[in-house]
């Protein structure tokens, strides 16, 4: 009876320390499975976070390619518009001395032409004085107005123009004009009234 009772106690004994260790053992694994946890949900979310910076830096990458090719872009069409600009500029330059040239020629025509005014001016002067100082007709050589032609008679007179020395009837010769060989104004013929007139519209 006593050794059954031993062995029982022995048995009761080693199924306390089974139980026991057994506890034991069931707390280490709730704790190494609640440290799994932890590390799962914790990777979980590392992997969550990775995805979420891996889409975003996905777009950021296209949006960036989109921003090169804009500016790609941009610049081919600022080139066409550099050598564009090259062009109007190198042909305003040329308009420019085009431009200048022609100024520079209309002067020197302008400078030429009152040379020539001068010119003609002195040559009709020197025409007027020689033919003045040169050409002074007889009355007897006359018989016919210079201008008119009509014959010259008692009531049809003969007159001198001052400037020309030719003869002509009253009516041919009725202007007076001043000459710088007089002080006062002097008769001269229809002729070279005009031609005076304009002489000095010019002057």
């Amino acid at each position: 009876m006593t050794d059954t009772m031993q062995t029982l106690e022995l048995k009761f004994r080693e199924s306390e320390a089974n139980r026991a260790t057994a506890e034991h053992l069931k707390r280490e694994l709730d704790v190494q499975a609640a440290q799994h946890e932890e590390q799962t949900s914790n990777v979980e979310g590392d992997l969550k976070v990775e995805r979420e910076w891996r889409i975003s830096l996905q777009e950021t990458m296209q949006q960036d390619r989109e921003r090169i090719s804009k500016l790609q872009t941009e610049i081919s069409q600022l080139k066409i518009i550099a050598q564009k600009y090259a062009t109007l500029q190198e042909e305003y330059y040329n308009l420019k001395d085009k431009c200048l040239e022609q100024e520079q020629t209309l002067e020197e025509l302008g400078t030429q032409l009152s040379k020539s005014k001068l010119q003609i001016s002195d040559l009709k002067e020197e025409a007027s004085r020689g033919k003045t100082d040169g050409a002074w007709v007889q009355d007897k050589t006359a018989t016919h107005c210079k201008a008119c032609s009509k014959e010259f008679n008692l009531t049809r007179r003969r007159h001198h123009c001052r400037n020309c020395g030719d003869i002509f009837c009253n009516a041919c010769s009725d202007n007076s004009m001043s000459l710088p060989s007089s002080a006062k104004p002097v008769r001269v013929c229809d002729d070279c009234h005009t031609m005076l007139m304009g002489k000095y519209t010019v002057m």
